[in-house]
């Protein structure tokens, strides 16, 4: 049998979606299977998110329309509980006197979502965000990429005032996934910006190449299609220097990040090699992926090669879209994901220290993934058991690909992996009602919005409603959500390190809010306990270099935890 034969017969398996509305659903919660059970309820309209995503979809079919959108769980009003922003896309060639379409931000009152206008209702083709504390002053501003100039909003007290352009940061390239970090370890946070190729609406031409153009079931005209990023040359991403006076500085080239050769979709910080500097590892769509190591002096050397994470496990290249890092098998070492275009399978990388191997299939992930194109993803722990499963968002980018390719579908149901010994194990048939919806997925978050201790998911969806799937899996488990002030600027403490010690358990754990796909979780931790009914210690190396001890705690409680405050700790040897 030949490989594109065994890949269609694959392909064939994967059920027939079609595009549903969940109806609302009452905010009691019925009680899964098990008490232990994943089961996920759609919740969106019932919280009052009836928002609907805006892709601009139009018979010329330009290529933003089907690349977005993002959003985030964040605070933005300091309150304790977690709000949301959605980012919204725009007609490219719309009669300027139309309204356009704007982001919008939601408050979360009392565990209903409530429509606010405070100064970040942006028009434009959006994309991504990114938040963080970047002037130290106290409350998460918000970095939003876009087809076109992007944007800064400094949170003054709960109302937003556009910055971008006198902060440096307003780049016209088509910005997608972005992330806050110190990368330099001088104590504020400064941001990368992932960038996608060099595309111009006016340019469109009938002799772009489509996607899926090679494939057999086109017979004559092939139907009109988004053009694939083929056709396009990529644009060098963009890392910005927090000079500590409210000006983001751009060192891309000085740095050693500014590649021309990406084509970047997805970006998470993560220290893999756990030598206390944050690395960078960037997703590109069709060409080969990048893995920035930390120099610890201000430059990045590019190791996906050397590493191992540079292409698919056969030596290919891989249409790249969402990534996480997370320790999915507990020994210690920062693992990787990355989702993939329909026929590619989702890769999953296991960390061994300075490379990686390649665990996709050996790990249960491979063959479930094959049928679907994934784009947002994540690494969380919604049963609380204290491994982390694994979760990813689906929806094709073509809408008409019925025409194509009859397998498949426009809208696709979402994955749910779920880890046994490091061993993940598809679920999502299993794990409730908000995993039988079939939708245009793009970005997804995850976040405690109801504070009952467990990870909701967040999804955000093409041209869509947004899906809230709240997470039911009772409460046999017991839990610890985490939130860090770090010192001097990292008041969130970005970028820090936890070693939990539960019994016999101990799970590794960093911050970072920006990771999936155009979309930012929240700034805490979960840590799920399983049976165990304390945390007994908990090591944090914070990003200063600060390692420093706290702990015992008694589990099913929010605690915070302040550099400084804890038992300092040697740290361990270079």
């Amino acid at each position: 049998m030949s490989m594109l034969v065994f890949l269609i017969c694959l392909l064939c398996l994967a059920c027939r979606a079609t595009e549903e509305t969940a109806p609302p659903v009452p905010l009691q919660r019925a009680a899964p299977a098990a008490a232990s059970s994943l089961h996920f309820v759609e919740v969106a309209s019932a919280v009052g998110l009836t928002w609907q995503h805006e892709n601009g979809r139009s018979p010329q079919r330009y290529f933003p329309e089907t690349m977005g959108g993002g959003g985030t769980f964040f605070d933005y009003d300091g309150d304790g509980d977690l709000d949301i922003y959605a980012v919204n896309g725009a007609f490219i060639a719309a009669d300027p006197q139309d309204a356009a379409p704007v982001n919008q931000l939601f408050r979360n009152d009392s565990q209903r979502f409530v429509p606010v206008s405070a100064g970040v209702a942006h028009p434009g083709v959006g994309m991504g965000v990114a938040t963080a504390d970047y002037d130290s002053d106290g409350d998460l501003d918000l970095y939003l990429t876009n087809f076109g100039p992007n944007a800064l909003f400094r949170n003054d007290d709960g109302y937003f005032t556009e910055i971008g352009q006198q902060t440096g940061v307003a780049n016209a390239r088509w910005g997608t996934s972005c992330a806050f970090a110190d990368y330099d370890r001088d104590g504020d946070l400064d941001l990368y910006v992932a960038n996608y190729v060099a595309y111009d609406p006016a340019a469109a031409r009938a002799d772009q190449v489509p996607y899926m153009a090679g494939y057999e079931s086109y017979s004559g005209q092939a139907p009109v299609g988004y053009p694939h990023p083929d056709n396009f040359q990529g644009q060098p991403d963009l890392l910005y220097r927090n000079d500590g006076a409210g000006h983001l500085v751009d060192v891309s080239a000085e740095a050693g990040i500014a590649d021309a050769s990406g084509k970047g979709l997805g970006v998470v910080f993560g220290d893999y090699d756990s030598d206390g500097w944050p690395d960078i590892y960037v997703a590109n769509d069709a060409v080969r992926n990048f893995l920035y190591h930390n120099r610890q002096d201000g430059t990045f050397t590019e190791r996906a090669g050397l590493a191992g994470v540079a292409y698919g496990q056969d030596g290919q290249m891989e249409a790249g879209m969402g990534v996480d890092w997370g320790d999915y098998n507990g020994d210690g070492v920062l693992d990787l994901t990355v989702t993939n275009f329909q026929a590619e399978p989702n890769a999953l990388y296991r960390g061994e220290g300075s490379f990686f191997s390649v665990a996709t299939f050996a790990a249960g992930v491979g063959l479930p993934s094959l049928p679907f194109l994934g784009f947002g993803t994540q690494f969380f722990d919604p049963d609380l058991d204290g491994d982390l499963d694994l979760f990813a968002a689906n929806g094709h980018v073509l809408d008409n690909v019925l025409d194509i390719d009859q397998s498949t579908s426009y809208g696709q149901r979402n994955l749910l992996f779920r880890n046994d010994g490091g061993r993940l194990a598809e679920v999502s048939a299993t794990a409730g009602p908000g995993f039988a919806l079939e939708r245009v997925s793009r970005g997804s978050a995850t976040g405690d919005y109801d504070s009952d201790g467990d990870p909701d998911l967040l999804v955000f969806n093409s041209g869509q409603p947004l899906s809230l799937l709240r997470n039911d899996h009772g409460d046999a488990n017991h839990w610890i959500t985490i939130q860090l002030a770090g010192a001097n600027g990292d008041p969130n403490g970005i970028g820090a390190r936890l070693t939990a010690t539960s019994g016999d358990l101990v799970q590794t754990r960093e911050l970072r809010g920006s990771r999936s796909y155009l979309s930012q979780s929240q700034l805490r931790i979960c840590l799920g306990l399983g049976k165990r009914s304390q945390l007994d210690a908990l090591e944090v190396r914070w990003p200063s270099g600060c390692v420093e001890q706290f702990g015992p705690f008694a589990a099913n409680q929010a605690i915070a935890l302040v550099e400084g405050e804890g038992i300092s700790v040697a740290p361990d040897p270079p």
